[in-house]
C-alpha cells in the first residue's frame, strides 16, 4: 500500500503546470487513496490489520465497484450496500457525478497511457481537466466522508472506532465481505532468473 503521508502529499498538491506525468501519478494516488479507505473499511468489519493490509494487496475489484464497496464497508447503520449507496446517492448527488465522471474521463486516459495505446498526452485543455477531475473527486471524497463521519481517510482506523479484530484466512475474509478475486503473485527475482537461465537472455 502506498503510505499515508505519501497519499496526503501526492493529493493535496497543485501542479503549477499540469503534464500528463502529473496526471498519471494523481491518478495512481487516489486508487491508493480508496484502498486506504478499503483498509479503514476491513478493520471496522473486524479484519485484523496485518491481514487487512495483505488484502488490499491482493485482491481486484475494478475501481467503480471498488469505491461502491469501500462506501458499504465504512458505514456502520446496519442496512446492506444497495440501501448506503441509496442514502449516499441521495445526499451527495455531486460525489457520484464526480464518480462517474472520473471513471469516463480519467480511468480511460489512465488505461491507454497504461497499456499502451498512446504514449502520452499532448492536449493541455485535456490534460488541465483530467487533473481537475482528479482533484475534485478527491476532495469530494474527502468531504462526504467529514460529513457523513466525521472523520478522514488519513485518520487511523482506530480512529474511525475498529477495535483489535480476530484471525480469519484471507480467501475466508474476501469471500465474506465479496471483494472480488485475489490477484496473482509476481513470481520471486530468484523464480525469474532460474527461469532464465539457459536462454541469451540468462542473469
Amino acid at each position: 500500500m502506498i503510505s499515508t503521508s505519501q497519499l496526503k502529499n501526492e493529493l493535496s498538491i497543485s501542479s503549477a503546470r499540469n503534464d500528463g506525468r502529473f496526471f498519471f501519478q494523481t491518478y495512481t494516488h487516489l486508487e491508493g487513496y480508496v484502498k486506504r479507505v478499503m483498509l479503514i473499511g476491513l478493520r471496522l468489519h473486524g479484519v485484523r490489520y496485518d491481514n487487512a493490509i495483505k488484502v488490499v494487496d491482493s485482491t481486484y475489484i475494478n475501481t467503480a465497484n471498488l469505491i461502491e464497496k469501500v462506501l458499504f464497508l465504512i458505514d456502520r447503520s446496519g442496512k446492506n450496500q444497495t440501501q448506503v449507496l441509496g442514502d449516499l446517492k441521495t445526499r451527495f448527488p455531486e460525489f457520484f457525478i464526480l464518480k462517474n465522471v472520473l471513471m469516463d474521463f480519467s480511468a480511460v486516459y489512465r488505461n491507454r497511457l497504461a497499456h499502451g495505446t498512446i504514449s502520452e498526452l499532448k492536449d493541455q485543455e485535456i490534460i488541465d481537466l483530467l487533473c481537475h477531475v482528479n482533484q475534485s473527486f478527491f476532495q469530494s471524497f474527502e468531504e462526504l466522508l467529514h460529513s457523513n463521519y466525521g472523520r478522514s481517510a488519513f485518520d487511523t482506523p482506530s480512529d474511525w472506532g475498529a477495535v483489535r479484530g480476530s484471525m480469519e484466512a484471507i480467501e475466508n475474509t474476501v469471500n465474506r465481505l465479496k471483494l472480488g478475486t485475489l490477484v496473482k503473485k509476481p513470481l520471486h527475482p530468484n523464480e525469474v532468473k532460474m527461469r532464465l537461465t539457459g536462454t541469451q537472455y540468462a542473469r
